[in-house]
């Protein structure tokens, strides 16, 4: 049996619609199953600062490297030996997050709801597309809904979403204080709202093959 690998990179052309807060709900939240890898490609190192100063839970490997050379042999060299690798990227016009996105096994677009936010979302996915098809390979790519208010605006979203023919997750995140304490606490509460949210995620990134079910060493064969 072959050994599940993954390289999940989370990307956006804008700043500001949670790639960090999303990177460190999946890292805390799979630490204690997986070996995971968390690589910061954002020169802001906002994710190497929170695993250094904040982060309260099972190991994870938090390296920062903003430069896109470097980070390509990184991201090779990790994948080798790491149940899941994350890649948490800056905005476009960094070469880093184009690196990030064709080294990618599947690229996690987060959003948020308005008019323009969908828009740079379309933007993301039709460049890993066409990154894709450059690397002659596929790079499946969704959009995750962030901080999602349940309002008219949310539902316009998810409907521009899909009039544009993007694929999109099922699973969204909402607009909870609980995300913005991670930050601050380096814990992701274990119970309530964000929880269910956060577990629902890692359920369908799993179905879709994105995350693996089964820890590294258990799939070696002595």
């Amino acid at each position: 049996m072959g050994v599940f690998m993954s390289v999940l990179t989370i990307a956006s052309s804008k700043g500001g619609p949670g790639k960090t807060t999303v990177c460190q709900a999946l890292a805390a939240s799979l630490a204690g199953e997986l070996r995971i890898v968390a690589l910061d490609a954002d020169p802001t190192q906002a994710l190497s600062r929170w695993a250094t100063n904040a982060y309260e839970g099972p190991p994870v490997e938090v390296l920062a490297e903003p430069d896109e050379t470097r980070l390509a042999h990184l991201i090779a060299s990790k994948a080798d030996t790491a149940d899941l690798v994350l890649v948490d990227t800056a905005g476009f016009g960094n070469r880093a997050a184009t690196v990030a996105m064709t080294s990618a096994d599947a690229v996690l677009v987060p959003s948020l709801s308005g008019e323009a936010d969908v828009t740079e979302a379309e933007k993301t996915i039709r460049l890993v597309e066409g990154l894709a098809r450059a690397a002659r390979r596929e790079i499946p790519v969704r959009v995750l809904l962030n901080r999602v208010r349940r309002t008219t605006l949310a539902r316009h979203a998810a409907a521009e979403l899909k009039a544009a023919g993007l694929p999109r997750l099922a699973a969204t995140l909402s607009d909870l204080v609980a995300y913005g304490e991670m930050t601050y606490s380096g814990r992701l509460s274990a119970s309530g709202q964000s929880a269910a949210e956060v577990a629902a995620l890692i359920a369908e990134l799993r179905e879709l093959g994105w995350i693996p079910v089964f820890a590294l060493q258990q799939h070696v064969i002595p």
